[in-house]
C-alpha cells in the first residue's frame, strides 16, 4: 500500500472543521484511525483508492490549508493510506474533557 503524508492547518473552530473533514473524507474514502492531541492537533489515517486522491485533496483544500501535494506515479486501482496531521491555530493546549461521576 502506498503511504502519503499530508500536513494541514486551520484557523476555523475545531469542532466545525472536524465535522466537515469527516464528511469530505467519507465521500472519497474511509477514516481508519483518529487521534486527537488536546485542542491543538489531530491525526487521521485515511484509506482511499489512488484515483480519488486528487479529488480528496482538492475538497479538503477548500476547508483547511494543506501543504502542497504533487501526485506521484501510482498504480491504478490500488489502495493508498493517507496520514493527515491537522493543527488548529486557535488551540490553547488545555482542552478538558468532562468525565461523568460513576457511582460505586
Amino acid at each position: 500500500m502506498t503511504r502519503i503524508f499530508w500536513t494541514g492547518y486551520s484557523k476555523k473552530e475545531r469542532i466545525a472543521v472536524i465535522s466537515e473533514i469527516e464528511k469530505i473524507v467519507n465521500t472519497y474514502g474511509f477514516i481508519t484511525d483518529f487521534k486527537q492531541f488536546s485542542d491543538i492537533s489531530l491525526s487521521l489515517t485515511i484509506e482511499i483508492e489512488d484515483i480519488k486522491i486528487m479529488e480528496l485533496y482538492s475538497a479538503l483544500s477548500k476547508n483547511i490549508s494543506l501543504d502542497e501535494y504533487k501526485i506521484s506515479l501510482l498504480e491504478p486501482n490500488k489502495e493508498c493510506v493517507i496520514f493527515l496531521n491537522l493543527t488548529f491555530i486557535k488551540g490553547k493546549g488545555n482542552m478538558k474533557n468532562e468525565i461523568p461521576n460513576v457511582p460505586g
